[in-house]
């Protein structure tokens, strides 16, 4: 550098000692770094990444051995008593199994006696005696099924991989317990359920045993008392039995079928309990297990090994205090090095008057460090020039291209071309399908997805060319795919969608559009409006990771008609500011989106809607209110999911109430309000008893009266508001059990079932059969 040889080479010495002077000056400077930089390079190496891998991975293995072997002990309860249960009922003098010859008398005491141990046990759905002389099977219900039964479904207890002959031939011969692992079961009245099912024989002993037990608990039922051992725990639970079969697992994971974890499985051997970490999938996992001492089932967790425990703090807080020493020290140092290497910096300040000249040459003179930031702040705002430069050549306008494209901005296929080739932009092949890649995470993440995807273009198979960019909605990716017509599309965006959770470590959800031709610009833009809406089903549904669009399934219901009555309900009480029926209407609202009573893609429209109306209401009173604005912009701009939307509706109606009484005079006590009325009725509803004439002679009215009143205070007739009430609790029973239309209709407070269908397909358009088949998916 001649520049900085000649500011060097000053004064008497000449060229030889400025010579001798600069390499000083760059060793001080070397050494000055140096010892800034190793000081915390060797505190993290020595003591900070050792401390907190051995802390965290033992503390985690304790943990996960201590929940493991919860979950068995509460397990071994339940097979206690189910292996208690067939001598209770050799004890029951009722029951006579060894009478000989076929009994009604009989068949009815042990039905009736059978009724006793329904309510024995929480975990059992159902307890059946198999009677071997009677060919009965009685259920602890108090039903009588006959062993033919057993194989019509919807009858009796029909198992899709065990049929009713065997079943009786295993029975009639079973000697000692045995377990069934979870199958398919269609229980009587055809629904569809997941059973793991216990055999006991009759502890009578002899060659000719009276009979059997089978005891059918819920695969759902044992899941919910696995994850109430602990909430946070985020592993995996299985049960074996004694010969490694499985019986149940928690959840269905990658590695289940892999070499790996069935060696896993096999080398467990029946040691009583322990915890290692073993890598199974190509993953590291804390294992615990332990053998239950009762019935030789082999209870096994596997968890992720977790990057950071509560340990880990501890150590955090070391580091800290260790920061802060080794900052101290490097103030010390810093400062030692600019007292040795002043002239150095001199000579830097003369370099930079050189070079920058102050704009203002009148002003005072600037000290060194005025000097230096001056010169600084000239550098900065060079490289600020330089970067909007550069800006204009990064991949922005590829990104622009393809935006435009897809929105379907391009006049004709000739002026995208055109617009593309300038980008190295190129579509070889015939066909072209759009797929949006949505992820919840923030800027920074979305960052990180955006950099991954790129590199996936280059991991593409040959057939298929891609191109990723940022959609119009945050936390989004697109992807622009130009292909064969034989290409599967699909497996691949699977592949995809696996890496990019692998690496980030949050779910993605990803929809895909029809195929359209390249070279219509109607049809690319079709394609990404198609797999928006996909994308946004997956990410408020959440039920798979990649959908296509022509796999929805659309419900036909009466939704839309019945949101757009209830939103008009709203406007109305916010015109006339009637807080009541607003917090009614807003809550009805909520509950529902929140009850999925429509399809997940239409629960934002619901959602925007609502909004829009309780926003205008707002407006009404703060129409110059800043912070509303701000509101707004972040309640349109951002996706939200279900809770969140619902938690936005009720903050802003409540918002939208508080003004309301605080403008409004206050009511007159003694007056019968909306929330009396409502109160009421929600208190009620379920009393099929409940008529007119007993509502109006609570409040003292007479029948016409308490109509006329209750239509003007709550803006809806008596009986219709009372009908949308039940039939609202009756849709959350349709969807979150399995009880017949009969006890729905008793349990919501209708006469009878054909009054309780009559009056729900008038609101919903549709009969509550029909409703619960078609949202069976999403049970």
């Amino acid at each position: 550098m001649p520049g900085l040889a000649c500011i060097s080479c000053f004064g008497p010495a000449g060229r030889e000692g400025g010579s001798v002077r600069r390499k000083n000056l760059l060793a001080q400077t070397l050494i000055s770094y140096l010892l800034v930089l190793l000081f915390p390079v060797m505190v993290i190496l020595l003591y900070y990444y050792p401390s907190m891998a051995d802390s965290a991975k033992e503390k985690e293995m304790d943990w996960n051995a201590h929940v493991t072997e919860q979950f068995m002990n509460a397990m071994d309860i339940f097979t206690r008593y189910a292996y208690n249960l067939p001598a209770e009922l050799v004890q029951n003098r009722e029951i006579k199994m060894y009478m000989a010859g076929e009994s009604d008398y009989q068949r009815v005491t042990i039905a009736r006696e059978m009724r006793k141990y329904n309510a024995t046990d929480a975990l059992i759905d159902n307890t059946l005696l198999y009677v071997k002389h009677l060919g009965f099977m009685f259920s602890k219900t108090g039903s009588a099924y006959k062993m033919e039964d057993f194989s019509r479904p919807g009858v009796g207890y029909y198992y899709e991989n065990w049929p009713a002959e065997q079943m009786v031939a295993e029975l009639d011969k079973l000697a000692a317990p045995a377990v069934r692992p979870v199958e398919n079961v269609i229980v009587p009245g055809s629904n569809r359920s997941r059973m793991l099912t216990l055999l006991l024989p009759l502890p009578i002993g002899g060659a000719n045993p009276p009979g059997a037990v089978m005891i059918l608990v819920k695969e759902e039922t044992i899941i919910r008392l696995m994850k109430s051992v602990s909430e946070v725990y985020r592993g995996s639970f299985f049960i074996f039995d004694g010969d490694n079969n499985r019986l149940v697992a928690s959840e269905e994971t990658p590695y289940m079928g892999g070499d790996d974890f069935r060696q896993l499985v096999a080398g467990l051997g029946n040691s009583s309990s322990g915890s290692d970490i073993h890598r199974v999938g190509g993953e590291s996992y804390i294992v615990s297990y332990t053998v239950s001492d009762r019935n030789g089932w082999k209870y096994l967790s596997l968890l992720p090994v977790a990057e950071t425990v509560q340990d880990i703090r501890i150590i955090q807080r070391n580091t800290f205090v260790l920061l802060g020493l080794i900052l101290l020290l490097e103030m010390v140092v810093i400062y030692i090095s600019i007292r040795k290497n002043y002239h150095p910096i001199k000579r830097l300040v003369d370099l930079a008057l050189h070079l920058f000249e102050p704009a203002n040459s009148d002003a005072r003179p600037m000290s060194e460090i005025e000097t230096i930031r001056y010169a600084l702040d000239e550098l900065s705002i060079t490289n600020s020039k330089l970067d909007e430069r550069v800006k204009r050549t990064l991949p922005i306008m590829r990104e622009n291209v393809l935006y435009e494209l897809t929105s379907g901005h391009y006049a004709d296929w000739d002026t995208f071309c055109s617009a593309a080739s300038a980008c190295e932009i190129i579509f070889s092949h015939r066909f072209i399908t759009v797929a949006v890649f949505s992820c919840e995470t923030g800027e920074e993440g979305l960052g990180r997805i955006a950099a991954l995807c790129r590199l996936q273009e280059e991991e593409l198979p040959e057939g298929i060319q891609g191109f990723f960019f940022r959609g119009i909605y945050s936390q989004e990716m697109v992807l622009v795919m130009c292909h064969h017509a034989e290409v599967e599309l699909k497996p691949l965006l699977e592949r995809i969608g696996r890496q990019l959770e692998g690496r980030m470590g949050i779910p993605v959800w990803i929809g895909m559009g029809s195929t359209a031709q390249a070279g219509s610009i109607e049809g690319v833009h079709l394609s990404y409006l198609q797999a928006v809406r996909t994308t946004e089903l997956l990410r408020i549904g959440k039920q798979c990771q990649v959908l296509a669009f022509h796999e929805l399934e659309v419900a036909q219901t009466g939704a839309v008609t019945y949101f757009a009555e209830l939103l008009q309900s709203l406007e109305l009480a916010i015109l006339k500011n009637d807080k009541g029926l607003i917090e009614c209407f807003t809550e009805r609202i909520v509950d529902y989106i929140s009850g999925r009573a429509i399809p997940p893609y239409l629960v934002r429209s619901v959602f925007l809607h609502t909004i829009s109306v309780i926003f205008n209401g707002l407006q009404r009173f703060r129409h110059d209110d800043v912070r509303l604005l701000r509101l707004s912009d972040a309640v349109y701009r951002h996706r939200y999911t279900t809770d969140e939307m619902a938690g936005i509706l009720r903050e802003s109606s409540g918002k939208l109430c508080a003004i309301i009484r605080s403008t409004l005079p206050v009511q007159e006590p003694g007056i019968i309000t909306r929330e009396d009325l409502v109160t009421y009725l929600e208190e009620k509803a379920a009393d099929p008893g409940l008529s007119l004439q007993i509502a109006a002679d609570y409040f003292g009215m007479s029948p016409s009266n308490f109509s006329h009143f209750f239509k003007k205070t709550v803006g809806q007739n008596y009986k219709e508001y009372l009908d949308r009430l039940r039939v609202q609790r009756s849709i959350q029973l349709l969807r979150s059990g399995t009880d017949t239309v009969e006890s729905i209709a008793q349990q919501t407070g209708f006469s009878n079932p054909a009054s309780y269908i009559r009056t729900f397909k008038k609101i919903t358009g549709t009969t509550p059969g029909q409703y619960r088949e078609t949202h069976r998916h999403e049970l």
